[in-house]
């Protein structure tokens, strides 16, 4: 915010100045509040973390793994996604079935 002498401002100008304050704030904490949430190119995904992102079962997201649709890294009984990966499996499986459909 610039220094201004409100001395030298009108009361319609000093509202105005306000105004455009209380705009820009309320709008920087309501997009540091939001309820989405952020997803980051190589987040990773637990299985149900990566159903909630797709909209679909866990037991999709098993059939998925275990025919080889999506890639998946294991730590012991933890099994993880990454998301960049399972976009382009996606695109991938997507530009497939254009091609058969030719």
């Amino acid at each position: 915010m610039e220094n201004v002498f409100l001395t030298s401002l009108t009361t319609p100008e000093v509202k105005q100045l306000f105004r455009q304050e209380l705009e820009n704030f309320f709008q920087e904490k309501a997009f540091l509040n939001s309820t989405e949430p952020r997803i980051e190119e190589n987040e990773r995904f637990t299985i149900s973390e990566l159903a909630d992102y797709l909209k679909c079962t866990k037991a999709t997201i098993h059939a998925y793994k275990k025919r080889g649709v999506f890639p998946y890294y294991q730590t012991g009984r933890t099994v993880y996604f990454i998301k960049s990966e399972i976009d382009e499996a996606l695109a991938a499986t997507k530009s497939n079935k254009r091609k058969k459909n030719i």
